[in-house]
């Protein structure tokens, strides 16, 4: 891969949710929507303005519960309608994270005995309305893409920053079959935990936190969460433990207020309209001038906010640096080329830690 254009690996230019719907049609066959929440609801309007009918919603029977409607339909029982509705199509309408879609099939096709079963990383409204790109999107901003792939350590992350733009372009999960990576934050391959000094940014209840104990003895953890119910439990779950200092406050890159979108779990975020105000500072002003060693951030695309409030320490001390870098389009040459910038001795690595295109990943080390 060493000096070739990435956009010659680049293979997709069409969405799968459209073949998926041209095969649905030919084969004349009844789909069932299998999933309520706010997934299934993005798939079903997506089905809707694809002409293609949706016959029937089901969920497992352990979650059913009589007169709920979806939409215009009642919700049934899955395990009933595979058997009563003639010549079944499975659409999954809940997203696919931990699981691959095709262990998923394979799972599905002997629970129910249904040959057709779809499922694709398509969204286009509320939170997910940047889910996918748009190819031509990609080749309009190729050299700063280029700048970032031609930095990538190693072979394995380069795949994974292909895998992931033919993802985003595509909506196929195919392309993230071979690639996920169930260490989130903690890649084993690349990652060498010590005693660490750890700045959690977007702490949410402590899980990430929780996993970095369970590998190592950090020296000290210091854990941004803004989101008030998220913090009560953080503190909560880490109560006692005086090496963990838990802050209600968002990483950015001064002391300030800032509109805020509450009570998303870890979803919650920054944004211009909020209800809530919340208070939000520097990690160079939480640390003054002290050291850390390994610095995460998972903040829903007030990343590069975070890293120009971490500018010191970063200069300074060099640490580990693992940021989520799919939030936003423009984050995946963005968030490298500012931490460049600060000290361009790093060396850059991605791994894909969901089989959706969330939970992309930056090592800097």
């Amino acid at each position: 891969m060493e000096g070739q254009s990435f956009l010659h690996s680049i293979k997709s230019d069409h969405v799968i949710l459209e073949d998926f719907a041209k095969e649905i049609k030919t084969c004349n066959s009844n789909v069932i929507l299998y999933g309520a929440g706010c997934w299934a609801k993005q798939q079903y309007r997506m089905l809707q303005e694809l002409s293609i009918e949706v016959n029937a919603i089901g969920v497992d029977a352990d979650y059913y519960k009589p007169g709920i409607m979806f939409f215009d339909k009642e919700i049934q029982p899955i395990e009933e309608l595979v058997k009563r509705i003639p010549n079944p199509v499975l659409w999954v309408g809940f997203n696919l994270d931990k699981k691959s879609y095709e262990s998923l099939r394979k799972e599905f096709s002997a629970r129910f005995g249904i040959e057709k079963i779809y499922a694709c990383d398509c969204a286009k409204y509320e939170n997910f309305s940047g889910q996918n790109y748009k190819h031509n999107e990609v080749v309009a901003h190729a050299e700063e893409f280029q700048w970032l792939y031609d930095r990538l350590d190693e072979d394995k992350s380069k795949e994974a920053f292909l895998s992931y733009l033919n993802q985003r372009i595509s909506g196929d999960y195919g392309w993230a079959e071979e690639l996920y990576d169930p260490n989130h934050y903690f890649a084993e391959d690349i990652v060498k935990l010590e005693n660490e000094v750890f700045v959690d940014c977007g702490a949410f209840t402590g899980d990430t936190i929780q996993e970095l104990l369970a590998k190592t003895k950090p020296q000290k953890v210091f854990a941004f969460e803004p989101d008030e119910k998220n913090y009560q439990t953080l503190v909560k779950n880490f109560a006692g433990n005086d090496d963990i200092v838990c802050l209600k406050l968002g990483a950015f890159s001064k002391k300030t207020t800032l509109s805020f979108s509450g009570g998303n779990a870890d979803a919650s975020k920054i944004v211009d309209d909020g209800a809530i105000q919340i208070e939000v500072d520097s990690i160079d002003n939480i640390l003054n001038g002290d050291k850390a060693t390994f610095i995460k951030m998972d903040i829903e695309g007030a990343e590069l906010d975070a890293l120009k409030g971490a500018q010191n320490t970063i200069r300074n001390y060099h640490p580990k640096l693992a940021i989520s870098a799919y939030h936003k389009f423009e984050d995946l040459f963005t968030l490298p080329q500012y931490i460049n910038s600060l000290d361009n001795s790093y060396k850059f690595y991605l791994r894909r830690h969901s089989h959706l295109t969330h939970e992309l990943v930056l090592y800097c080390l």
